[in-house]
């Protein structure tokens, strides 16, 4: 028995400082946030489970005022590759934590390659300011992987600025559709990642989760992230990275699955129970 591709994706917060409108905030319903102790139990009692590593989203993690002795906790104590989703508006918490040395991959939420708000949200910083705070790191930091996150909006040249800048400076653009249980496809995501494949012309690979990768000069330089929950792939779905919200629930689903508050009761069964019932 192990954990779901080797990964718990752990929202160690609610709270954001940004207001996106397709947000679903890893299914929390309301303000809560992990401790320090809750998230050590959980690792704790995740041995022989080949756990590799951890994502640290949100809400945005990086309000999380122990952010930086959760990331030192992961990595030093239990030696595991430590990831983290951000909208990047808290730069100097951001180099902060760079200069930690415990962060191994970062992923930006960034929605427009120019825009006075770098996301679909009321508030926030501009695409220019984002985009230099992740050239900043890139350069200063080079042994941290960096990803650019996207959520398609029917915005073709969008889509290419933004994917032109990924292939200048070497990194990967992940375009995802909107994630909703209503409708079985969405044309456009599809008529669009045809059109990225076509011009850019990539190699194209498909993944174990049924996710297209589009490939230059062997290099995967963009990912496409489909709905799995539009197109009933609940079997590829449960699959992917376990998720912790910040309320302590285990969930395998944002929309129908049942959860497990792994703190009630022993924590090494209710994970164990998770798995077995997948």
């Amino acid at each position: 028995m192990q954990i779901p591709n080797n990964e718990y994706r752990i929202s160690i917060t609610s709270r954001c400082n940004m207001k996106c409108v397709y947000c679903h905030n890893e299914g929390n319903k309301e303000l809560c946030e992990l401790t320090i102790l809750d998230i050590k139990n959980l690792l704790d009692n995740s041995y022989n489970l080949n756990l590799k590593s951890i994502r640290l989203t949100g809400g945005e993690p990086l309000l999380h005022k122990d952010i930086f002795e959760i990331c030192k906790m992961i990595k030093e104590t239990f030696k595991l590759n430590v990831g983290i989703n951000t909208n990047g508006i808290e730069k100097d918490i951001l180099l902060k934590l760079c200069s930690s040395g415990t962060l191994d991959r970062i992923v930006f939420g960034l929605d427009f390659y120019d825009a006075p708000i770098s996301k679909k949200s009321l508030v926030g910083k501009s695409s220019k300011e984002i985009l230099e705070t992740i050239l900043q790191i890139k350069n200063e930091f080079p042994n941290i992987n960096i990803s650019i996150s996207i959520v398609y909006d029917n915005d073709y040249n969008n889509i290419k600025n933004i994917l032109d800048f990924g292939i200048k400076n070497n990194i990967r653009i992940k375009i995802l559709e909107k994630v909703e249980q209503k409708n079985d496809t969405s044309s456009e995501y599809d008529e669009m990642k045809d059109k990225v494949l076509k011009d850019y012309n990539l190699e194209i690979v498909i993944d174990k989760f049924n996710q297209t990768q589009g490939y230059l000069n062997n290099k995967n330089v963009v990912s496409f992230f489909h709905s799995h929950c539009k197109k009933k792939e609940c079997d590829l779905c449960k699959n992917l990275s376990l998720r912790v919200n910040s309320d302590g629930k285990i969930r395998t689903c944002l929309f129908k699955s049942k959860e497990t508050n792994y703190r009630k009761g022993n924590i090494r069964d209710n994970i164990l129970n998770t798995i077995k019932n997948l």
